[in-house]
């Protein structure tokens, strides 16, 4: 009777977990779609869909998804904005690469919003993949970095570690403290060159940039390896070493 009683309270107690578990969540993950899985996912949702562009007004102006909305992740004014949307519809959330937006899936998501999509790699995975844009039709800018430029770098060095960011990009700029240690740790072995993918778009159009922050490593000008993502320092040097 005693192990009857001690097996019924444990049942209840974890019963009454489980459902303060349940009670404690507010909406649910959001999910991360490659470029033509979230177009599908857009056009499923045509009628009800939120499509938010978190980039800057800049970026905006340059290209973006029809029928995109613009709320600049970084304004002051952008989690007010964003609690505006309708919890009860869809919504769809991108940016350049894939970090803004990434990071307002998942604030909406904590808000309590339900179906939420992120799409992966950013307007740039959408362009690799010829995917329509609209708007574009001012001037730009002529890019800094090409890939001569890039060409050149490789033709130079025994060893590169081409690094793609982005001023805006945190994870990028958390990297930063390593890649200036490997720069002189290594400074007889290695070059290390950054690419700021704002300022090389028909670079990062070519080499089907699809998120940052992302590195590749050149043995002259043949690529041997490519990380994506937030990279320790230790990772990065066992990679040089092994080359």
């Amino acid at each position: 009777m005693k192990n009857q009683l001690i097996g019924c309270k444990a049942i209840m107690l974890m019963a009454v977990l489980f459902l303060l578990a349940g009670c404690g969540k507010r909406g649910g993950a959001h999910k991360i779609l490659k470029a033509e899985a979230f177009q599908e996912e857009l056009a499923t949702y045509a009628q009800n869909g939120q499509l938010i562009d978190v980039r800057t007004e800049e970026e905006f102006a340059q290209g973006h998804l029809a029928g995109a909305k613009n709320i600049n992740y970084n304004s002051n004014d952008f989690k007010e904005r964003i609690s505006d949307l309708d919890r009860n519809a869809p919504v769809f959330v991108y940016c350049l690469g894939g970090g803004r937006s990434n990071a307002t899936a998942e604030e909406l998501a904590g808000m309590g919003f339900t179906q939420v999509y992120d799409l992966k790699g950013g307007i740039m995975a959408w362009k690799n993949k010829n995917l329509p844009i609209e708007g574009g039709n001012i001037e730009k800018t002529a890019d800094r970095v090409t890939m001569d430029d890039l060409h050149n770098v490789l033709r130079k060095n025994k060893i590169t570690l081409v690094d793609f960011y982005a001023d805006w990009c945190v994870p990028c700029k958390e990297m930063e403290p390593t890649l200036e240690k490997l720069a002189k740790d290594y400074k007889d072995k290695v070059f290390i060159y950054r690419i700021n993918v704002d300022e090389a778009t028909l670079l990062s159009e070519t080499l089907k940039i699809e998120g940052i922050p992302l590195f590749h490593v050149y043995k002259g000008d043949k690529l041997v390896r490519e990380l994506t993502g937030f990279q320790e320092e230790e990772d990065l040097k066992t990679v040089i070493d092994a080359i």
